[in-house]
């Protein structure tokens, strides 16, 4: 095992001989570089363990999805007004390298992927709701309910918890 320091930010990660960083932003294969000799400014490289298979991504690729789509918390990048979380899901799977739906229909999710039973942060999460459906990446599980990052939560890209009595499907991309 080889510890890293993150420099002035303060922040430490230990790296294990696969070159796995863990820090409390992430949990992926990588390696850093330090970045023009200041040590506060570190890049990751993801290992290429963690490719594309069949068209879709595994590991990396997930958690990526949340990397990204954190980047627009409470904003709205799609320009829609209303029922826009798939639009959402469409912007970040094209932004890691994913074809998305094409849809503006959050159950259309729900052919997406492969279904799984136990999702992984990074999965897709669809879900019931009056007058609809919502979808968005699954983070985890927060007491007892499940937590998503998604578009149009409260109009923005927020994140929120939900019932597992609303799950519809978990999709693996």
């Amino acid at each position: 095992m080889t510890g890293i320091s993150l420099g002035r930010l303060g922040l430490h990660a230990t790296a294990l001989a696969t070159a796995s960083v863990v820090a409390s932003f992430a949990v992926a294969p990588a390696s850093a570089r330090i970045l023009d000799g200041d040590p506060s400014a570190v890049t990751l490289t993801f290992s290429p363990k963690d490719t594309k298979t069949a068209g879709f991504t595994t590991g990396v690729g997930r958690t990526q999805a949340i990397s990204v789509a954190r980047r627009y918390l409470g904003g709205n990048p799609t320009g829609q007004r209303s029922q826009w979380c798939a639009d959402f899901m469409n912007l970040v799977e094209k932004k890691i390298g994913r074809e998305g739906t094409g849809s503006r229909s959050s159950k259309s999710y729900l052919a997406y992927g492969k279904p799984v039973s136990n999702p992984q942060p990074g999965d897709i999460v669809v879900l019931a709701r009056r007058g609809g459906g919502h979808v968005g990446y699954f983070m985890g599980w927060k007491d007892g309910k499940i937590e998503l990052i998604s578009g149009n939560h409260g109009r923005k890209v927020g994140i929120g918890t939900y019932p597992k009595s609303r799950v519809l499907g978990y999709r693996r991309p």
